[in-house]
């Protein structure tokens, strides 16, 4: 059996944009046909290319009937944006708190060095003392702002940008729900408008996303 290919991230693009704006589901013998010309690889390579698209998540593969059908939609990889989304801000959260224990260690340290200083000037404390405390919190001072701007990439309007991608994906979702309807109209020819074959169909396909109450993809 002849190695594995190691997918071109350009052409994986390629074939994935291919699939939203076909919108339908496709056989293996319909993409050994097309994905060639798509992509610019050979025949051979096409289930390779397949099998690493699936893996990344990128595209869907269900058995119906007696072979796999492939697709991908918009509102696939708008799900994921929406998880990376929330893993940033979890990770956005946990920074903030971060920082601000940090600023407060700063500001208790700043603090604490003018208390002794006032105090020890107060009780006559020796200079070589004084001078030896000062340096001792100016340096703890220097390594805690040190850890606090580590934390400083973590900017909100970073947060804010992806928020608007989000809502950009989400927009481009609503606009394909057409697609969507036309490949379920696809799905309905193939099985001679069969009721209960085309319900099975939809639920195998949304998975989750299957609304019981209407039989049909949930409203997003």
């Amino acid at each position: 059996m002849a190695p594995k290919i190691t997918a071109n991230a350009a052409k994986q693009a390629l074939i994935l944009s291919w699939f939203h704006k076909t919108a339908v589901a496709h056989s293996i013998k319909d993409l050994e046909k097309a994905l060639p010309s798509v992509a610019s690889i050979n025949g051979m390579q096409v289930k390779d290319y397949l099998q690493s698209l699936s893996d990344d998540n990128k595209i869907r593969v269900e058995k119906i009937g007696s072979g796999n059908w492939y697709w991908s939609f918009p509102s696939d990889e708008k799900k994921a944006k929406q998880k990376a989304l929330a893993q940033a801000q979890d990770e956005h959260d946990k920074a903030q708190a971060l920082v601000d224990e940090l600023q407060s260690k700063v500001n208790e340290a700043g603090a604490a060095r003018e208390e002794d200083a006032d105090m020890r000037m107060g009780t006559g404390g020796d200079r070589k003392t004084l001078i030896k405390e000062h340096t001792d919190l100016t340096t703890e001072i220097e390594h805690l702002r040190q850890e606090l701007a580590a934390y400083s990439e973590h900017d909100p309007v970073e947060m804010e940008k992806k928020k608007q991608e989000v809502q950009q994906f989400k927009e481009e979702a609503e606009k394909n729900m057409d697609k969507i309807l036309s490949m379920e109209d696809w799905f309905r020819k193939q099985v001679g408008g069969d009721k209960e074959q085309m319900e099975a169909i939809m639920r195998d396909c949304y998975g989750d996303e299957f609304d019981e109450e209407v039989s049909g993809l949930r409203e997003l």
